[in-house]
């Protein structure tokens, strides 16, 4: 069980430069865990009193908004380590994880991650390495999301097209960043609907208010003495005619 724990620790990004015997030894300290499809591995706000190691299966990190919809902001799969940062400064949990299919994890409680830390500095270089790259990726959503209100503002709604499902793979932070705003995209599609239907409003009350219009004109025009006087004169001529003929 020691052999097969330490095969699946060598495999985690931040503990790569570890000797075997470390690896050993952390093997010993660290506790399997299974997660199924839909389980929730943290949950946001809890005291987080461990970090796990993917080495298998893939995770979507969730918020919720105001309305209590899923808002996803990232994922994760086998090799990364989370909920570390609870471990460094003590705080909550900042969001929830969720397995996207049936997982296998590793547990590392405080105490060990902090012994780690303490006898391997160099783990703490992968860790930073790890933050820079969820920092980077966290500007890009960011960028996006901003990007597209603005479109949103323009009446632009053609980066709707970009929307995409929620995969295991993405060829960069743009087309994860576009996997993850699902919650957007369905936001944007409700508010293209509305402006729609607020559209189709306004064209069948301009049809209706031109109708009346054209009504009342008519109205006016038929109603004066002019009008009567006309009719009467065309009435006559037909009846000529009808005596003539």
């Amino acid at each position: 069980m020691i052999n097969d724990i330490t095969s699946q620790l060598k495999k985690i990004a931040i503990f790569s430069g570890l000797s075997n015997d470390a690896l050993a030894d952390l093997a010993e300290k660290a506790s399997a865990r299974k997660i199924a499809k839909g389980e929730a591995l943290i949950q946001k706000g809890e005291i987080g009193n461990s970090l796990f190691l993917i080495y298998k299966g893939w995770f979507k990190i969730v918020t919720v908004d105001s309305k209590g919809d899923e808002l996803i902001l990232n994922k994760c799969g086998p090799g990364e380590a989370i909920g570390e940062m609870a471990l460094l400064d003590q705080g909550p949990r900042s969001a929830t994880v969720i397995a996207l299919e049936d997982a296998d994890a590793l547990e590392l409680t405080r105490d060990v991650f902090k012994d780690i830390l303490d006898q391997h500095p160099d783990v703490s270089l992968e860790i930073i390495r790890g933050y820079s790259n969820r920092l980077r990726f966290a500007i890009t959503y960011i960028e996006r999301a901003i990007d597209w209100s603005q479109k949103i503002a323009e009446g632009d709604y053609s980066f709707i097209d970009q929307s995409q499902p929620l995969l295991n793979t993405a060829d960069n932070d743009d087309d994860k960043a576009a996997q993850f705003l699902s919650a957007f995209f369905t936001m944007v599609r409700k508010v293209r609907e509305r402006e729609d239907g607020l559209k189709k409003q306004l064209e069948k009350l301009a049809f209706e208010i031109d109708q009346t219009r054209r009504k009342k004109d008519f109205e006016e025009i038929t109603g004066t003495e002019f009008y009567a006087n006309l009719k009467e004169q065309a009435k006559t001529l037909r009846q000529k005619r009808t005596q003539n003929e």
